[in-house]
């Protein structure tokens, strides 16, 4: 069984408690948990039983876990949880209870294992902050703070073509489309801005445009090589009234 992930999100006034694990090879699946109050909202579970056909994969494990960690975060975070008149409600695709267990649960204590999994994996190494001072925070503590630094609805949707590929050292150009609203209409105007996160160097701007009428905007950059740490490519793209980020993990060659 691999180490898990706590995590406190303050949204509204309100303080959601997010435990995801994973529940070992006899329960194939990685769940979290959503409390509030000492309550759980909502559970979410992911079952891993095909990517351990051929044997169990540990790294594929952990990285499922890290996504739907992130998830549940950016679930809060972009409102998903928010009820009418100030109340909660569970989004579409989580169940309130986990499988029949008790809807009333203690929020559970940050000790052992699990307390150490608050800082994410590889925590103990000195990481970098956007503003260049030093943390222990992890690259995707790093991301989620950075893609939440405003609390925009993300309605814009974005796309790249062509798909590139993230490599540290080359150089990556596509074309990002920006639309918004049913039927899709251009979001013109919208800053572009580029990002790359990394726990072993300080976090960089690589490029800055706007999209232009038909809501395009050519993107051309080159991913710094780094050291040994981890990295992502943050691509954020905000208009007077929305806004949209997509990520990337960066490659080594």
């Amino acid at each position: 069984m691999i180490t898990g992930f706590n995590t406190d999100v303050k949204h509204r006034n309100r303080v959601f408690h997010i435990q995801t694990e994973d529940k070992g090879e006899s329960n194939p699946y990685v769940e979290s948990l959503v409390y509030v109050g000492g309550e759980i909202l909502a559970t979410k579970r992911t079952s891993y039983a095909e990517v351990t056909k051929a044997g169990r994969d540990d790294h594929a494990i952990q990285d499922l876990m890290e996504q739907q960690h992130r998830t549940m975060i950016a679930a809060i975070q972009r409102g998903r949880f928010d009820g009418p008149n100030g109340s909660v409600q569970i989004p579409e695709g989580m169940s309130p209870t986990s499988l029949g267990e008790a809807t009333i649960a203690e929020k559970p204590e940050k000790t052992g294992k699990i307390a150490k999994a608050d800082k994410a994996a590889g925590a103990s190494v000195p990481r970098t902050t956007p503003g260049g001072g030093v943390s222990d925070r992890s690259l995707d503590q790093m991301v989620l703070e950075y893609l939440a630094s405003d609390d925009m609805p993300e309605d814009i949707e974005l796309s790249l073509l062509p798909a590139p590929d993230f490599v540290a050292g080359r150089t990556v150009q596509t074309k990002l489309r920006a639309a918004a609203g049913s039927p899709a209409r251009p979001v013109q105007g919208a800053l572009v801005q580029v990002r790359i996160l990394s726990t072993s160097a300080r976090a960089a701007t690589v490029f800055q445009g706007r999209t232009g009428t038909d809501g395009s905007c050519p993107i051309s950059f080159l991913i710094p090589v780094g050291g040994n740490g981890m990295a992502a490519a943050v691509i954020r793209v905000t208009a007077p009234d929305a806004s949209a980020e997509i990520q990337y993990p960066i490659k080594r060659r």
